[in-house]
């Protein structure tokens, strides 16, 4: 009896040896040894792991799920591995740069990875690729996609500030619609255009036409060996988009929504009337020239008493909004089978303006909101067939004071404007102040006005509606020829654009009232402040132009890769051509009363 306990442990230590080891010869379902009664009953799992070209992976983990991660076992220098349990359990395969499978056991399974293309942890995104960091020589920096979501903004451009080692970021405006920075890679390397190479999934597009939400990861490549396939166009570095697609797995939903409160984060402090004119006084008194404002001027100033004629304001505080609302909303859906996978988004950003529109029945005060759709499907056609189909785009809407200036250029006027140039809107009228005696018959009368700040609203009142509405489309077929040769494939892409563009041009009129203190009749003493009313309330006409566009692109690439041991060898035969029809602007103004 303890003879044949004895053979039993020593059976038992060979089975254990052979679980890891497979002896020269023996493939398939063929073992090295007889299972003692126990493990027979259990059962004993053999299989092998590939990559998605069949090559065999090299100490991939495979657990028992839920079961204890110390009974797990890792594949041979085949590829193989073997499992105490029983047929239909699931198995939780791993690799480092693959997507963890879940599988059934069964014996002699095969049991294929996906490579996790986008994952940062073992791979990088690099031209028409991804490639392992461990084999990158080339300057990179990259930023994955929950790094592009913690801030609201409405640019992609505006994130990337401080996330990315060689990479600079500039905002020249603050405008909704318009504020989207510039980038630049390693520094200003030419005066003309800095800007570096823009990729979404492999062809050139603007970057900030993209809901954050959409997007996998970015990687901006700097140095010349990592740019050099693109030629002189990388001149300036190149970033490289990759959008999110659908994995394999059910329906996973994501719902993301931010409501974010936007103020001037500090303006500069104005003076009033009162002190204005002191120091104005003391200036003309210094170049010896007589004071302008009278004691009577500046005692009104002082006192308030004459808010009509004499008013004292803080034009930033009375044009500017203290808070605006900015919201941003995102839903997605991802998930697929072995043969369909899919990724579907809608997104809205909305921005209000930081102007106030005084009760006008039109839009004009910076507003701006924005949608975004995509859809992105991988279809599995084959085996070794892959086809794409990518579909995206975005229509918004902005709305912005007619008078040319822009933001900045209303910004200045209101810093440049004296603050008793006018009281600003009372009674729903429009007041601008007199330096002239014939208005001010109580002898108390201005040096000068200076400069009004509300070109906006009074001088150039209207505004200009711009719609645009953008739409790309991509497909991609990736096709394996590991019947000609382990490692080769070849991949097509065409890609078409088009973008069209409406600009409204709101044109209306506002009356201005000028106040004017005179007497009836001598015997009075106190007067009567009346209004002089120059011009007339219109409502808007409109006239209308626009724009479109559209180009396409086409690629075709050979690809090899094959991995010998140790070693790995990739090469690229790639060709690829573009074309753009953009028409200029036409315009077709006319007088159109606004209903």
């Amino acid at each position: 009896m303890k003879k044949r306990k004895y053979v039993t442990g020593r059976t038992l230590l060979i089975a254990a040896l052979f679980s890891a080891f497979t002896l020269p010869g023996l493939t398939g379902t063929q073992t090295a040894y007889a299972a003692p009664l126990e493990q027979q009953q259990t059962g004993v799992i053999t299989g092998t792991v590939v990559d998605e070209n069949g090559e065999t992976v090299i100490g991939a983990t495979i657990t028992i799920k839920g079961g204890d991660a110390s009974k797990g076992t890792i594949t041979d220098f085949d590829g193989n591995f073997s499992i105490q349990c029983k047929p239909g359990t699931q198995l939780v395969i791993s690799y480092v740069g693959y997507e963890t499978m879940t599988v059934s056991a069964r014996n002699g399974m095969r049991v294929q990875l996906k490579t996790d293309a986008i994952s940062l942890q073992g791979v990088e995104v690099v031209a028409y690729g991804v490639q392992k960091k461990v084999t990158v020589t080339g300057a990179l920096s990259s930023v994955k996609s929950e790094d592009l979501v913690r801030t609201p903004v409405s640019s992609v451009n505006n994130v990337l500030a401080g996330q990315l080692s060689g990479v600079t970021t500039v905002q020249y405006s603050g405008e909704p619609g318009s504020d989207a920075a510039s980038i630049f890679v390693r520094g200003q390397a030419t005066w003309v255009d800095s800007s570096p190479l823009i990729q979404v999934d492999g062809v050139e597009r603007e970057m900030w036409d993209i809901d954050p939400n959409e997007i996998e990861s970015i990687t901006v490549l700097k140095d010349a060996s990592a740019t050099a396939v693109f030629g002189v166009r990388g001149a300036n570095g190149v970033v490289l988009i990759t959008t999110k697609r659908g994995a394999e797995g059910k329906a996973k939903i994501t719902a993301n929504a931010s409501f974010s409160a936007l103020t001037p984060t500090k303006m500069v402090e104005q003076t009033s009337s009162y002190e204005y004119a002191t120091f104005y006084n003391q200036m003309m008194t210094n170049d010896g020239k007589a004071a302008p404002f009278s004691e009577e001027v500046l005692n009104k100033f002082r006192d308030g008493s004459d808010p009509i004629r004499f008013p004292s304001m803080k034009w930033d505080e009375y044009i500017m909004k203290d808070v605006t609302l900015q919201q941003q909303h995102n839903v997605n859906i991802s998930g697929g089978n072995k043969w369909v996978k899919y990724f579907i988004s809608a997104g809205m950003f909305t921005q209000d303006g930081m102007f106030k529109e005084f009760g006008k029945s039109w839009d004009y005060g910076y507003q701006y909101q924005r949608f975004n759709y995509r859809s992105n499907l991988d279809i599995n056609v084959t085996k070794t067939t892959l086809l794409s189909f990518n579909i995206a785009g975005k229509v918004d809407d902005a709305a912005k004071p007619r008078t040319g200036q822009g933001a900045g250029g209303m910004i200045k006027a209101i810093y440049g404007a004296t603050p008793f140039s006018s009281p600003g809107i009372i009674d729903g009228r429009y007041i601008v102040t007199s330096n002239q005696k014939a208005d001010n018959a109580d002898g108390s009368i201005l040096p000068f006005t200076g400069d009004a700040p509300m070109t906006y609203y009074a001088y150039q009142p209207g505004a200009i509606q711009t719609n645009n509405n953008k739409l790309s489309m991509d497909l991609v077929l990736d096709q394996k020829l590991d019947m000609v040769t382990k490692g080769l494939s070849v991949k097509l892409k065409g890609s078409y654009n088009s973008s069209f563009m409406v600009q409204k041009t709101l044109t209306a009129s506002v009356a201005s009232y000028t106040p004017v203190w005179t007497w009836y009749d001598e015997t009075e003493t106190d007067g009567h402040l009346l209004y002089r009313k120059s011009g007339s309330d219109v409502e808007p006409t409109y006239a209308y132009g626009y724009g479109k566009g559209r180009n396409w692109y086409a690629e075709g690439s050979l690809n090899y890769h094959r991995s010998f041991g140790e070693h790995t060898l990739t090469a690229l035969a790639l060709y690829n051509q573009s074309k753009e029809y953009y028409y200029g602007v036409e315009e077709d103004y006319k007088d159109i009363p606004r209903t």
